[in-house]
């Protein structure tokens, strides 16, 4: 979880801090407070005190590593616990919280998590011949059994709860329902601006503006502080979705210090921010523009455009994407010089899918799952964007991974102690 997401998401979730935002999680307030607590608890164990066996280690460290240049990886057996045939190779490990840590430990087979936190990753790798490489991901996590309808209306409620609000002081509100969150995640950024204003159509728009400032969180986290000095602080983020026709229905905007966030709700529904109140459609467009900074220049991309699909089932709720189209590519002029045909690789075929969601039929937990699968094909461009990869991977790991981890389980307990104060 990139610091950037976590705040976005996080301030949002203050930002919400209402009965509407909580009712959703169940059928009563008694259990919607109980279904929402074993999900943020589940969140919580998961970040807490993080510990790997040494095959986890080992394999961690070189698959950051060499991502992006698989082949250096593909025959070492110190990585994989199952290596099938010349072609596909295989790492599973299950994490599970354990005398006050979160432990991962590699195995060579693994069932579904069936306790509150546990995990289970799958990664695969196979060889696809002529320098190609697949990636595959699989993540489960065990977050108690609540519905997954119950889940998608939470999250509905989540993005749309200011349309109730807009007569009210938003952030102050946020403080006195959320007490504990908000002066947590105060520690890493502060809300600038906000406007909840009335539509004459009935609908309500939603702008707040919010600057991050790791200089109170550098008393308690200094390392991850440092971090987010270095990537995330000076780093650029645009995401959009919108219809076929171009009618945009979320603006994120990150620069510098600070983000925005435009959304727009009619009657509990997401609408488009501008023109008529249509109703955000279940099938969307996504388009990123993304920058970071590395030494002196910058690495990135502009129109990154997929598809951005609802996914509504009887057991299951899902955010998918896939990205089919290459992006125009930002790079420093040495990299430049470099033969870019391999920048097209992930996005040929199935292009690369992205799939988040949570399952609520696959035992006596329901299941939040994270899929992902892209291709690589090995070149000298590859080797370069691996290297400034490995260079954060290696800044992150130790004492700022550390950190984090502690601050986004802190959130979450955070979270559990306002939402238990909750009273009818």
């Amino acid at each position: 979880m990139s610091p950037l997401k976590f705040a976005a998401t996080l301030s949002l979730c203050v930002l919400s801090a209402c009965r509407g935002a909580v009712d959703p999680w169940g059928p009563s307030l008694e259990s919607a407070k109980r279904n929402a607590d074993n999900v943020f608890a589940a969140f919580a164990y998961r970040y807490h005190n993080v510990q790997r066996d040494g095959k986890f280690t080992v394999a961690r460290q070189k698959m950051g590593r060499y991502a992006l240049i698989p082949s250096k990886i593909f025959n070492d057996t110190s990585v994989w616990t199952t290596m099938a045939g010349d072609t596909a190779r295989s790492f599973v490990m299950e994490g599970a919280l354990s005398d006050s840590r979160y432990l991962f430990r590699a195995r060579g087979s693994a069932g579904l998590p069936d306790r509150l936190g546990e995990q289970r990753h799958s990664l695969q790798l196979r060889a696809l011949g002529d320098d190609n490489f697949e990636w595959i991901t699989h993540v489960d996590q065990g977050i108690g059994p609540v519905r997954a309808e119950q889940v998608g209306r939470a999250l509905g409620a989540l993005f749309t709860s200011f349309e109730s609000m807009r007569d009210q002081n938003i952030p102050r509100h946020a403080r006195t329902v959320f007490p504990h969150t908000a002066r947590h995640l105060g520690q890493l950024f502060a809300i600038d601006s906000l406007r909840t204003v009335a539509v004459g159509d009935g609908s309500t728009s939603f702008f707040m503006r919010i600057t991050l400032s790791p200089d109170t969180l550098r008393v308690r986290y200094p390392a991850f502080a440092a971090y987010l000095d270095k990537y995330v602080m000076p780093s650029t983020l645009r995401m959009q979705l919108t219809d076929r026709s171009g009618a945009t229905y979320f603006d994120l905007d990150k620069h510098d210090d600070h983000f925005t966030v435009r959304l727009r709700a009619k009657s509990g529904e997401l609408v488009a921010l501008s023109g008529p109140a249509r109703p955000m459609p279940d099938s969307l467009r996504i388009r990123l523009d993304a920058s970071a900074k590395f030494m002196l220049f910058r690495v990135g991309y502009s129109n990154l455009v997929g598809d951005f699909i609802f996914e509504r089932s009887a057991h299951e709720r899902a955010w998918f994407m896939r990205f089919q189209k290459e992006p125009d590519w930002r790079l420093p002029l040495a990299a430049d010089r470099l033969i870019k045909s391999p920048l097209r690789r992930p996005f040929e075929g199935r292009g690369t899918e992205l799939r988040l969601g949570v399952r609520d039929d696959l035992g006596n937990q329901a299941m939040s799952q994270r899929q992902v699968r892209t291709a690589v094909r090995e070149s000298a461009i590859m080797r370069f964007l691996g290297g400034l990869g490995a260079s954060a991977f290696g800044d992150f790991s130790g004492n700022s991974e550390v950190e984090e981890n502690r601050f986004i389980s802190e959130t979450f307990g955070a979270l559990r102690q306002d939402f238990a104060a909750i009273a009818r």
